[in-house]
């Protein structure tokens, strides 16, 4: 018996696609003189203005380890130290303080810098970032907290087991490369760099050749690139950043380490994916809907719960699961993977358990209902996007770092509507025949 989706689900739907589709007007890239891409979307339904600023500075650029994440936080802590002492900034600061914190985050393929700020501050936000983030200049003291910044989150890595045992898993797929070690680099590494070559690496970087920036902002086109080219259009280009080009060798293969700080086994068990711009991408976030969720299949899996060896009352599952799919993100090499926590007995237990959703996957064996609810959920996620000035900048903003080109929303959910079953057995043929396993074992201290 076929079950339906709830109505109110659907009328909730049927909202959110209404005023997301109305939310942004078309959206235009502009390149100006000097190689800085310029990502306009007008968006009159808010006063908030969202801006995405990314540098196509990969991880194969990380020499030494590190070095990207270093200047990143070098030039977070001068932002900081900006917004605080300049007066100039200060309007600024008093929208930032009562609105979202900045965020400034290191991919594997990219660098980025997120805002949100009330429109009338937008021109003053695009100074800052001028200021703040394009300089070369390198400072000591700031240099020196960036160093501290990472050795901490390099220290604290051993207490997060899921992400120490998703390197793991990045490593059995992508092999030894800079895209599969943390982007952090390690206490050694970090200490190493001079702020010679910090500065030489941004002036030849980080820089308007490399960079995109987004701004959502209830303004035309042609005024926001004005606002851009006034704030950064003099910047100098700097030098093309090369890209790696990650090749997934078919195969399965594993990589096991210890950790003498959990008393559990993790693993994670995952296929690459198409990249970004192909349908099979889109493929791939629905198959991530048809397991995730309350109603996706992990969840419902009694029988994959069991072989967990964890003893859990399934009452407490709403407090801690143990089972959960990783969200499937734009990048150079995208991939759909699960993690799991499990009795170190049952390791191969819960591989094979795990495994055997991937491969029902690969299959085609889904229910036109799962099917049905995914595309739902995924057209409403891109919804949810589109809403927010801030979230829809940096969602334009990974396009358009990844070399792809935005889509109207109304396109992208016919492409999801589209797909079929044939479709996803075709990805699945392509892509999903072989598997990629990280596992982290309890392990005693040397000495113990």
């Amino acid at each position: 018996m076929t079950r339906s989706v709830p109505a109110g689900y659907l009328l909730v739907l049927a909202v959110l696609l209404s005023v997301a589709a109305s939310a942004a007007a078309p959206v235009t890239q502009t390149v100006l003189d000097n190689g800085l891409a310029v990502v306009a979307c007008p968006h009159p339904a808010s006063e908030v203005a969202g801006v995405f600023l990314g540098f196509r500075v990969g991880a194969e650029l990380d020499k030494p380890g590190g070095m990207r994440a270093l200047i990143h936080e070098h030039n977070r802590a001068r932002v900081e130290k900006l917004l605080e002492g300049d007066e100039t900034f200060a309007p600024l600061k008093r929208v930032l303080d009562e609105g979202s914190p900045m965020k400034w985050r290191v991919e594997w393929d990219y660098l980025h810098v997120e805002a949100t700020c009330a429109s009338p501050q937008l021109g003053q936000l695009l100074k800052l970032l001028r200021v703040g983030v394009f300089s070369a200049q390198i400072e000591l003291e700031l240099l020196d907290h960036g160093r501290k910044r990472l050795a901490q989150e390099y220290d604290g890595m051993p207490q997060r087991a899921a992400e120490q045992t998703y390197y793991l898993f990045r490593e059995a797929m992508l092999g030894e490369v800079a895209a599969a070690r943390p982007v952090f680099g390690t206490p050694e590494s970090t200490a190493g760099i001079t702020p010679e070559q910090a500065s030489a690496f941004a002036e030849k970087y980080l820089q308007a050749g490399n960079a995109t920036i987004v701004v959502v902002a209830p303004l035309p086109s042609d005024e926001i690139v004005a606002l851009v080219r006034d704030a950064l259009g003099s910047l100098a280009p700097g030098q093309a950043a090369p890209q790696e080009r990650l090749v997934v060798e078919p195969g399965d293969r594993a990589r096991v380490d210890g950790n003498p700080l959990t008393g559990l086994a993790t693993i994670v068990v995952g296929v690459p994916l198409p990249a970004p711009g192909d349908e099979g991408f889109v493929v791939g976030q629905l198959l991530y809907h048809i397991l995730a969720g309350k109603q996706g299949r992990l969840l419902r899996d009694r029988g994959l719960l069991y072989s967990l060896a964890l003893n859990l009352p399934f009452r407490l599952l709403a407090e801690r699961t143990p089972v959960s799919v990783l969200p499937v993100v734009m990048s150079r090499r995208p991939h759909l993977a699960i993690y799991a926590e499990c009795d170190p007995n049952a390791v191969e237990n819960a591989h094979q358990a795990l495994l055997r959703h991937i491969h029902s996957l690969r299959e085609g064996a889904i229910r036109p209902e799962e099917l049905e609810r995914a595309k739902l959920n995924l057209i409403n996620a891109e919804a949810r996007i589109m809403l927010a000035p801030g979230s829809l900048a940096e969602h334009l903003g990974q396009i358009a770092v990844l070399g792809g080109a935005p889509a109207s929303f109304e396109q992208g959910a016919a492409t999801v509507q589209k797909i079929t079953k044939e479709d996803i057995i075709a990805t699945g043929e392509a892509y999903l025949q072989h598997h990629y396993i990280g596992v982290q074992m309890p392990q005693r201290e040397t000495g113990q």
